[in-house]
This record gives C-alpha cells, structure tokens and sequence, in this order.
C-alpha cells in the first residue's frame, strides 16, 4: 500500500471539482447514484461557496497529498432538526487513498470544529451499503438512533448520533 504524506485545509475553489468527484464516484461504487443521496445534491458543483456562505455554522475540510491532489474531504453543517447539533456531511476519500487514517483524521477535524462553532451533538444520515463508514463511526463513537423525522435524505437508511 502507497504511502501518503497528508496535509488537511479548508476547501477552497479550485477544489470544487475533485471533491464532486469524490461524493458521485464514492456513491455509485456502492450503488447510490441514486436519487435521495448527496449523488444529485445541487450544490456538488460548488461546495466551496455553499461551506463558507455561513462561516459560523458551516465549514469544510479537505485532505491533500504532497503533490497537491485532493483525496477526500469532510463538513460540518448546522442541522436544523435538533437544537444545537451539527451534522456530519459527505465524508469521501478517494479509493486509492483508503486505509491511511485520513476519513477518521477528517471525522475529528469535524467533531473539533463543531465544539468551536457551539454545537453540543453531531448528526450523520448514511446508507447500510457504506460499510466501512459505518465501522468508522462505530469505533468514533456515534450510536445508531432510528430514523428521525427529520431526516433530509429519503434513501438513507442509517442514522446516527454523538454527543460532542
């Protein structure tokens, strides 16, 4: 396995198209081009703008080689159906980037980052056919809840929770 020297910013412009890229390519590899996932989100075309238009409440993190290219990236959002609670969203790393650390290293840049903003919990809506993220949040420490009524993503069938 290569290894990888990793640095981790926030998004920026040019990283627009890569990181679509990362979320349509992670979520047809496991069968979610499927509509109700972040697959058709309009704001994949430019996830730079929609992360720093509210700077207190969101933010976005990528990861990047030494050799400057983006292999995942994760973001921190507000979540409007429970008081003070972030949720975690589009956590991707691309395939040949899996394995190093990176999704947890991202996972925690989320959680800290949630803390500074105020935020007291953090949300995640994922699918059964993300199993290794789903291991991911296990030993993270998030718990399984059932599907709130207040999920967004009709297609998701996994839903979890963590107290920051």
């Amino acid at each position: 396995m290569k290894e990888f020297a990793i640095t981790y910013r926030q998004v920026k412009p040019s990283d627009n198209p890569t990181l679509k890229f990362l979320v349509q390519d992670g979520l047809a590899s496991n069968g979610l081009a499927i509509p109700g996932t972040a697959y058709f989100d309009p704001n994949l075309d430019d996830l730079c703008s929609y992360y720093m238009s509210l700077p207190g409440k969101r933010n976005y993190f990528v990861a990047e080689t030494e050799d400057g290219r983006v292999v995942g990236g994760c973001g921190v959002d507000v979540f409007e159906g429970l008081e003070e609670t972030a949720e975690l969203q589009k956590l991707y790393v691309a395939s040949d980037a899996r394995g190093h650390g990176i999704a947890r290293t991202l996972v925690r840049m989320v959680e800290e980052e949630a803390r500074r903003l105020g935020y007291k919990r953090i949300y995640i809506e994922t699918h059964s056919n993300l199993q290794a993220a789903l291991r991911l949040y296990e030993r993270e420490g998030y718990t399984s809840i059932e599907r709130p009524p207040y999920a967004v993503h009709e297609t998701m069938d996994c839903f979890l929770i963590k107290e920051l």
